[in-house]
């Protein structure tokens, strides 16, 4: 079967994510996996880095970002033009500007007059009322462009609050789509991703409790996996991954849908990179590459 994973975070989401790309891809690729979607928090600081990795493997990346808003709603947001690219490089740039140094402030508004053209995924918490004000709201916003993320978090009726959320999807008409919410590449790199929390969170790991990950398999696995743990949800791990055809998402900045090739798009992120410490914003200066 085909599967692509759209949720994965890389160490550039600081002190979150616990693999590299080059890993993350490599991994990948063994495993058969289509494409992986890189959707940083709040950042595109690490599609350089996926960028580099996917041309390195051959693999397609999706280049995306995970919206943490100031009122506990995450959306992830791929771009599907070079303008919603712009768009979603003003977003983060408008927040980053707000929170200063390692933060950014980000409200609903905000994505609303910033996010035409792109493709937005709600990260639900629980199948409650907040939830499905959400999910009306991705609905309103997105159109049939918004889709809702299905993910296991083993936790106590795990099941039950996937069945619940894909009934609240059903009633607003918003898609359903199977992630992984991967935070590294493979299991024995759990250990470095519960040290880079306790740093986050200024504890240690006999103390940082409920703090950690709740579940160990945060790491990536391959699509007969993936079937046999969503086999309910076959829809949302079809080739078209629940009709979000990952064809309609550009691969990177540098694909034929940005206008630019990989080469100058490369270079350009990275000269953006280091001109605002981690906030991306293409530029219009000449690749000497």
């Amino acid at each position: 079967m085909s599967y692509a994973e759209l949720q994965v975070t890389t160490h550039f989401s600081f002190l979150r994510g616990a693999s590299s790309a080059q890993e993350l891809f490599e991994t990948a690729k063994a495993l058969g996996i289509e494409a992986l979607g890189v959707v940083d928090r709040n950042s595109l600081a690490g599609i350089v880095r996926a960028l580099e990795a996917s041309r390195a493997t051959g693999l397609r990346l999706l280049v995306g970002c995970r919206l943490d808003l100031q009122d506990g709603m995450s959306v992830l947001v791929y771009p599907s033009d070079r303008a919603a690219y712009s768009r979603l490089t003003r977003l983060i740039t408008l927040g980053k500007s707000r929170g200063g140094k390692n933060n950014c402030i980000l409200h609903w508004d905000d994505v609303i007059a910033y996010t035409d053209g792109m493709i937005g995924i709600l990260v639900p918490d629980l199948p409650d009322d907040v939830c499905a004000i959400q999910l009306r709201k991705m609905a309103e916003l997105f159109g049939d462009r918004a889709y809702v993320s299905l993910c296991l978090r083993r936790r106590q009726n795990d099941q039950l609050r996937l069945h619940e959320i894909s009934n609240l999807a059903a009633r607003f008409k918003v898609k359903t789509v199977v992630t992984n919410d991967i935070l590294f590449h493979e299991p024995g790199r759990r250990q470095l991703q519960d040290i880079v929390t306790c740093i986050r969170t200024r504890t240690t790991i006999d103390d940082v409790g409920f703090e950690r990950e709740r579940h160990a398999d945060r790491y990536l696995n391959p699509p007969e996996e993936m079937e046999r743990l969503f086999r309910r949800y076959r829809h949302a791990l079809a080739p078209t991954i629940g009709g979000l055809c990952i064809d309609t998402v550009p691969c990177c900045p540098g694909s034929p849908e940005f206008g630019r090739n990989a080469t100058n798009a490369a270079c350009t992120l990275s000269k953006c990179r280091l001109r605002a410490s981690g906030v991306l914003r293409i530029g219009s200066g000449r690749c000497s590459a």
